[in-house]
């Protein structure tokens, strides 16, 4: 039998998945609502590609879900804490966020 993993340990493909079946859309409800063809979506989740960050960006929207839940983090100090803004700092317009990070590097 196999054994249910959580979100958290689920890569992209799965991800998306996962959150469309929780909406209960099919692909092709998705990729109308993301803007995005339905066979791509359908590529998107069989892992045979990868969604680059304006996509994944259509399909959190399409999904109504955050495009966070689709990254991976994990936070145990400092520098994965940089590591963490560097992947989440285009999904957000701060002000200064280039200087933070920087800053954090040259510790």
């Amino acid at each position: 039998m196999k054994k249910k993993r959580g979100i958290e340990q689920m890569d992209v493909a799965e991800k998306i998945r996962y959150f469309r079946q929780q909406k209960g859309l099919s692909q092709e409800q998705l990729g109308k609502r993301a803007g995005i063809h339905e066979n791509t979506i359908r590529k998107y989740e069989l892992g045979i590609r990868k969604p680059k960050l304006d996509q994944l960006k259509k399909i959190a929207g399409g999904l109504g879900v955050s495009v966070i839940e689709f990254i991976d983090i994990e936070i145990e100090n400092e520098a994965d804490l940089i590591a963490v803004l560097k992947k989440i700092s285009p999904f957000f317009k701060w002000e200064n966020i280039g200087r933070i990070l920087e800053q954090g590097e040259q510790r």
